[in-house]
């Protein structure tokens, strides 16, 4: 994810804060939006998990001839769907802990870099007492910063792994539809129907009609539909491994700006690191807010009006 802090000398960082949480929220910007959009296709994937493990057993119940083999398929894809729905979920939660994370560090650093300059001794004092009082401001500043780069890169490596697990989840899961698909075509070579319309083509077929008709409708669609549902995900778990891969590149540009001795320019002043780190807050904090209120409207209009 880059190289640690144990490669770059105390002595040769040059703290950015402004640099920092530039990046931290360009990434939480595009990620806590993304989130709230993936809880409501967790709770559609879910809907057609169930939904698939229906058709299961009718498929086990008809006289197609190869009916237990591929109802053992239909139950394997809910079982996809249903870790999907999931993956979708944890990455959601996941994405809300690290805003949070992120903040309280920050926060923590700039109550640290306040203090510093608040504790720090007199140009005067340090002139007469030959040896350090303690840790000066700038290696205060420094330990808050590499600490702050540090908890941002382990943040950012736990994110991928949980999109590479959903992503990995939708991999399986088109497999699986893959195979089912294979299945029915060799069962019935007349067969026509399209990959993604598969699971509403067999629903129909096997007389899902037996349901009431509003259940029956109900489920046609969310069958129909999980392919869609699929297709979003993918966008979904693809664009929050993108913003989290510029994320980390941004870090890493971080990392060797820094480290390299003059190129940022002068000694900053205390009081613009606070600044920075303050102004990062409160986008981290904008962008929570309004990722919260999307995410409510969405359990709004998926559980309906008792919620109000």
């Amino acid at each position: 994810m880059g190289r640690t802090t144990l490669c770059m000398p105390v002595q040769h960082v040059q703290p950015d804060f402004h640099g920092l949480t530039k990046a931290q929220g360009s990434m939480f910007d595009q990620l806590v939006v993304e989130s709230a959009g993936g809880s409501e296709l967790s709770l559609e994937v879910i809907k057609a998990e169930m939904a698939t493990k229906d058709l299961s057993t009718l498929v086990r119940n008809s006289e197609i001839k190869s009916r237990d083999t591929i109802a053992d398929m239909l139950y394997t894809i809910s079982r996809d769907a249903k870790k999907t729905a999931r993956g979708l979920s944890k990455l959601n939660a996941k994405v809300t802990g690290a805003v949070d994370e992120v903040m309280a560090l920050n926060n923590y650093a700039m109550q640290t870099i306040g203090e510093a300059q608040k504790n720090a001794p007199s140009p005067i004092l340090q002139a007469i007492v030959p040896f350090k009082l303690g840790p000066t401001a700038d290696e205060i500043i420094v330990e808050a910063f590499t600490l702050a780069m540090d908890q941002s890169e382990q943040t950012i490596g736990r994110l991928v792994v949980e999109a590479e697990v959903s992503a990995q989840n939708l991999d399986q899961m088109e497999v699986d539809i893959d195979t089912l698909h294979g299945m029915v075509t060799h069962e019935n070579k007349s067969t026509s129907t399209e990959k993604d319309q598969l699971l509403g083509h067999l629903w129909t077929t096997l007389g899902g009609n037996r349901q009431t008709l509003r259940e029956y409708d109900d489920k046609l669609a969310l069958l129909n539909d999980l392919a869609d549902y699929r297709k979003k995900a993918r966008a979904h778990v693809t664009a929050a491994l993108q913003a989290l891969h510029a994320m980390s590149d941004d870090l890493e540009d971080l990392r060797e700006r820094v480290a390299a001795p003059g190129i940022i320019g002068g000694k900053v002043p205390l009081h613009v690191h606070i600044d920075s780190i303050k102004n990062g807050l409160e986008r981290l904090k904008e962008g929570r807010t309004r990722a919260r209120e999307i995410g409510d409207a969405t359990a709004r209009k998926l559980l309906g009006p008792e919620l109000d």
